[in-house]
């Protein structure tokens, strides 16, 4: 079982960014973005539990997943290692980096999740050999 650690600036940096702001009395902060990106999309996935089975990767996109409701986990992967899997508690909005592994496991009867992405996306795709099984660490 892969435990889900809790997501911080920290933990996560390998992964993508953490949104929020650096500082918080400023009224308005760009937190990601990429200039060389050609328009934009916003999706909106609604997700029920199920096997995650495999996982994907944007090589020429950064993509954000921002919780709406329910409870979620953001299972991550760094390019070159796609089977040293962790996972996240998906309770803030984040921006993974161009490349990252990722898929999303739910914990609860539905989640909703905001996604924004480039507006054309190329998905590669990795097969686990086993489905994988979250839980909190104990």
């Amino acid at each position: 079982m892969i435990p889900i650690k809790r997501l911080d600036e920290n933990n996560f940096k390998k992964f993508g960014i953490v949104i929020e702001p650096d500082d918080r009395s400023k009224v308005f902060s760009v937190i990601c973005g990429d200039e060389k990106a050609a328009g934009w999309r916003i999706g909106y996935l609604v997700a029920k539990p199920e096997n995650v089975n495999g996982m994907e990767a944007h090589p020429e996109s950064m993509e954000t997943f921002e919780p709406v409701s329910g409870t979620a986990v953001m299972i991550v992967a760094e390019q070159k290692t796609p089977d040293k899997i962790e996972a996240f508690l998906l309770d803030k909005p984040v921006c993974l980096h161009k490349n990252t592994w990722h898929a999303v496991s739910v914990l609860s009867d539905v989640a909703e999740i905001k996604i924004t992405e480039n507006y054309n996306v190329e998905s590669v795709f990795y097969k686990l050999e086993k489905p994988i099984d979250v839980g909190y660490a104990k």
